[in-house]
């Protein structure tokens, strides 16, 4: 689980040596040490007083704990200690966080009921509308290339910040129906900001105390967002159709919202000055297979820690980027996500057009949209004690055979009403995956790449939310939206296969 804010740090000392140890401000006693020795499964020692850590471990045995990076951030007072956030202080940087993603999923849900609208004004079919996924996609996997980088110079409130105005600029661009490029240069540098804040908001989250819950809450809040913007868009189309596209002056204003609360609230922080400084993974902990050793093997190889600066200019955070393209249940969780985010956005944002099309829908359709992502929202919280119960692991394989289930249902069944209604259900239980997976990363990537990995991962999922509707506009343009359900059902059945591969981390019940 990820590390609790706001720690205090108190000195634990021995015969001849200092250890920080982090303490909850809530608790009376230092947070208990996790290792495992060789010939012994994962277990805990607890620190209570003073206390020679290094009389805990075999003999000749090395530290457990790294050395603290370099830091490679390019102001000063980025590099400073700064206090923890009071409580108020952290409520108000947890709701800018919530509104990050509303702002995420009213992003996401606001193609759907606008589509056909485009379509008009424009005067393009499927495969020429699709094209805005495409520069979408090129924005988010932008974000992801060089979110290690920014991250590493700059931190999250300046990287966050960042993310919201370039995605308020995508949205002025989109405010005032320009021509087609200006509309789709808008979705690339919207995607750019748009997979910044995904990557830092989620990273940060998995850091925060009761991180599970708070991570299932945050995607409720984008859930909930996605819910809203099919209602506001399609009341532009019904009352003011020949200006629909005044509907992003509505983002505009929330684009704005989300970017003053982050730089009013965080002030430029990093994650460390939000939460307190990383505890160091103990070396011999491991997570979920031969993850750890094949770090300890990158760290030998290049002979330089994964965070120094090193001796050229963004080194250090090149050799983290390397460090976690090594691992392979990091790419196993990228691809799952890229193909779960890319059937979660699809589904939205095909959805208005293929019951128009394919089952004789009128305009209110478009409020169908709404009950899939108000489903989506549900199942977000409600099955969290659900997933709870049946594992991590587990959870998402039954989610994703119910998935299967009412998709062959929506193939098979010509009603709008019955339609309406398994949409809403693939929603409810599609909604806890994402969640899930994030926290997966927590407990088999090592500590000092979870950012990174989780940045990656969501950035990906940007993109496969962007690459996905591309791929269905181009085969429906040819054969007909009727091809939705058949390509929604072959690619949860890859999602499956994948998750299959991802492990499990020993110790731990997922």
């Amino acid at each position: 689980m990820a590390p609790s804010s706001g720690p205090t740090m108190q000195e634990s000392k021995g015969e001849g040596s200092t250890l920080p140890i982090a303490l909850e401000p809530s608790l009376s006693h230092p947070r208990s040490l996790t290792r495992t020795e060789p010939e012994k499964d994962l277990h805990t020692l607890p620190i209570q007083g003073d206390i020679n850590v290094a009389s805990c471990l075999p003999s000749g045995a090395d530290s457990p704990f790294r050395d603290a990076p370099k830091s490679l951030y390019v102001f000063r007072r980025l590099r400073e200690e700064r206090s923890l956030p009071k409580p108020f202080l952290a409520a108000c940087m947890l709701a800018a966080l919530f509104l990050v993603m509303f702002l995420a999923g009213w992003n996401d849900a606001s193609a759907g009921p606008l589509l056909p609208s485009l379509q008009n004004y424009y005067h393009v079919d499927y495969l020429v509308i699709s094209i805005i996924w495409i520069f979408n996609f090129v924005g988010f996997m932008t974000a992801g290339l060089t979110n290690v980088l920014l991250t590493d110079r700059f931190g999250f409130g300046i990287v966050s910040s960042l993310g919201a105005l370039m995605q308020t600029l995508g949205f002025v661009l989109m405010c005032w129906g320009g021509p087609f490029p200006v509309f789709v240069l808008a979705y690339c540098i919207g995607g750019f900001g748009m997979g910044l804040q995904d990557a830092q908001v989620n990273a940060l989250t998995t850091r925060l105390p009761n991180a599970s819950t708070k991570m299932f809450l945050m995607h409720a809040v984008y859930g909930l967002g996605a819910t809203v913007a099919p209602l506001v868009s399609t009341q532009f189309v019904k009352r003011v159709p020949a200006r629909f596209y005044l509907y992003f002056c509505v983002s505009v204003g929330l684009g704005l919202a989300t970017a003053s609360a982050l730089i009013l609230v965080f002030q430029g922080r990093t994650d460390d000055q939000v939460v307190g400084r990383r505890q160091p993974d103990p070396v011999s902990v491991d997570r979920g297979g031969q993850q750890e050793g094949r770090v300890e093997a990158i760290r030998e190889k290049d002979s330089t820690p994964l965070d120094s600066g090193g001796s050229g200019s963004g080194s250090g955070s090149g050799k983290k980027m390397m460090a976690i393209m090594k691992l392979p249940a990091m790419h196993y969780m990228a691809f799952y996500i890229f193909i779960y985010v890319g059937i979660e956005v699809t589904i939205g944002g095909w959805v208005t057009s293929f019951l128009e099309s394919e089952r004789g829908g009128g305009t209110s359709v478009g409020y169908v949209t709404t009950g899939y992502f108000g489903g989506l929202t549900l199942g977000r919280v409600a099955l969290i004690p659900v997933t709870n119960y049946m594992g991590k692991h587990n959870a998402i394989y039954v989610y994703s055979i119910l998935a299967i289930a009412f998709e062959l249902a929506i193939w098979f069944t010509h009603s709008i009403p019955a339609n309406a209604v398994c949409f809403a259900l693939i929603g409810v239980v599609l909604g806890p995956m994402y969640p899930i997976v994030m926290m997966v990363v927590i407990d088999v990537i090592p500590g000092e790449l979870q950012a990174g990995s989780i940045g990656w991962i969501a950035s990906l999922g940007q993109g496969g939310s962007a690459l996905m509707p591309f791929i269905t506009g181009t085969i429906s343009n040819r054969y007909g939206l009727w091809i939705l359900q058949p390509l929604l059902v072959a690619l949860l059945s890859v999602s499956l296969c994948l998750w299959f591969l991802v492990p499990r981390p020993q110790g731990i019940r997922v």
